[in-house]
């Protein structure tokens, strides 16, 4: 039993956090669910600076694996960390989970924790419900889509260009100014919109300067507007394919319009390098994104829920850890 039986408890769950799998064509490879989920987290300590620990009984063990979100801790002066995964079994109740999750948050706030957030699939309720009695909350839900007709795509045209790094700052203004009050940094109270703002910010001018594979811009005299886009070098090469992901998009006022125009070029911009498959995620209260991506072919796959805690120095560890 252990680690192996957890994670086919968990399978599931876990791959439908996993964009790819929402992909027929990917979902049909036989090795993909192996590869991208079961071998991910069988290493996933072996990195540096994540971690793998286990919390309660040994009857009912539940695991929990995270990481240091070093860019963010730094950004914002606190420490942050991410919760990649809940494991455990079939028979581990409801009450045994919420107290390992309150567990893992005390854990957490003893080692000078922060923040911590986690991605949960919406097809994952048990564990949702035991963040929820834990004390963790819900700040953002996601909808994941994907292009994966672009042998078929629209005649119309828009004259675009790759952002260049001298146009950092405009972006980065263009990205703090049109702010999202439902994306998961504006819609968490531990950041305030002004933080939140700033650290779109600087992503956006990051993204130009090389975070992200390319930037697309209009080509034109007034630059309001941007798509920061990454190739996803690693997981095209298991699928033995050419992929694209929308990361980052911001649209103000002088460039209104622009949205449909730029996700558009990013499906031909994906087509012309040789891709098959561009995804986006957006949140369930963006309806003009939504929109726009079914105007132009992008087709839903999944939906999953943003949930975080703020660790407290008053957490109190009821039950003992098994093993770290």
């Amino acid at each position: 039993m252990g680690f192996e039986a957890e994670l086919v408890n968990r399978v599931e769950a876990l791959a439908a956090v996993v964009s790819y799998l929402a992909v027929r064509r990917f979902a049909a490879i036989p090795t993909l669910t192996e590869r991208l989920v079961w071998q991910h987290l069988r290493e996933f300590d072996r990195k540096p600076h994540h971690y793998s620990i286990e919390l309660g009984s040994s009857q009912e063990p539940v695991r929990f694996l995270y990481a240091d979100l070093p860019w963010d801790s730094t950004f914002f002066d606190m420490k942050m960390v991410r919760l990649q995964a809940v494991l455990f079994e079939a028979n581990v109740s409801s009450a045994t989970l919420s107290k390992a999750v309150r567990n893992f948050v005390a854990v957490l706030a003893a080692s000078n924790v922060a923040h911590c957030y986690c991605e949960v699939a919406a097809k994952d309720p048990v564990l949702l419900y035991a963040l929820g009695q834990a004390g963790w909350s819900v700040v953002e839900s996601r909808l994941h889509y994907y292009h994966d007709t672009l042998d078929q795509l629209p005649i119309a045209r828009y004259k675009v260009r790759a952002a260049l790094p001298n146009d950092a700052e405009s972006l980065r203004a263009v990205s703090a100014a049109n702010r999202n009050r439902f994306d998961r940094f504006h819609a968490d109270p531990v950041f305030s919109l002004g933080q939140a703002d700033r650290f779109l910010g600087e992503y956006a001018a990051a993204a130009t300067r090389g975070f992200c594979d390319v930037v697309l811009v209009p080509d034109e005299r007034i630059i309001d507007s941007f798509l920061a886009i990454n190739h996803l070098d690693n997981d095209a090469s298991l699928l033995q394919t050419k992929l694209g992901r929308v990361v980052l998009t911001a649209v103000g006022l002088q460039n209104r319009g622009w949205h449909r125009k730029l996700l558009t070029e990013t499906l031909w911009y994906t087509r012309e390098r040789g891709g098959e498959v561009v995804f986006m995620t957006t949140q369930a209260t963006n309806g003009a994104v939504i929109h726009n991506a079914q105007q132009v072919g992008f087709k839903l796959g999944e939906l999953t829920h943003i949930v975080s805690c703020r660790p407290s120095r008053g957490s109190f560890i009821t039950t003992s850890i098994v093993s770290v």
